[in-house]
């Protein structure tokens, strides 16, 4: 793959830029279900819920803020990472971050998968069109996750 979309020396990439963030006026522990529950709803499945908190304390014996990742994986997007090549199934799932900062905002944040693939120039050459197809038919489902997010996010307390 070419690194036409490789910036320029000291700036983030186009994955960095594009990710996907916004914070919402909900408690944390009712944030992270609330989340989850908006993937789902569009059809992404839930791999993996971890509280990397816990588990950096847990193994560490060292306190971070709150953060959890909820892994996630859309049948759509799966297959057509798995046709351009078996390989990019390293890349997947997809993850979105919930985590509070000391201020007691809680985030959401998503870095997209398939912008690393086609950022990283991790699929054959000769694939672009086909990455560029990865790329719009996950942003199109994770957008419909986030407009969904910060549409309800208003009667998500005790999802």
């Amino acid at each position: 793959m070419s690194d036409s979309t490789a910036p320029p020396p000291g700036e983030p990439s186009p994955t960095a830029r594009e990710a996907m963030h916004t914070t919402l006026e909900l408690s944390f522990e009712d944030a992270v279900p609330f989340v989850q529950l908006e993937h789902e709803l569009a059809e992404f499945e839930t791999v993996k819920l971890t509280r990397l908190d816990q588990m950096v304390e847990g193994m560490l014996g060292t306190q971070v803020e709150r953060t959890a990742l909820i892994v996630v994986c859309h049948p759509e997007v799966a297959h057509d990472a798995l046709a351009i090549d078996q390989r990019l199934a390293g890349m997947l799932p997809c993850t979105t971050a919930v985590y509070e900062t000391p201020d007691g905002q809680v985030h959401v944040h998503h870095v997209s998968a398939a912008k690393a693939i086609r950022d990283l120039g991790c699929a054959p050459d000769g694939r672009d069109e086909a990455v560029e197809g990865l790329v719009e038919k996950t942003g199109e489902r994770m957008t419909t996750v986030w407009e969904n997010i910060e549409q309800h996010a208003d009667s998500a307390r005790g999802v």
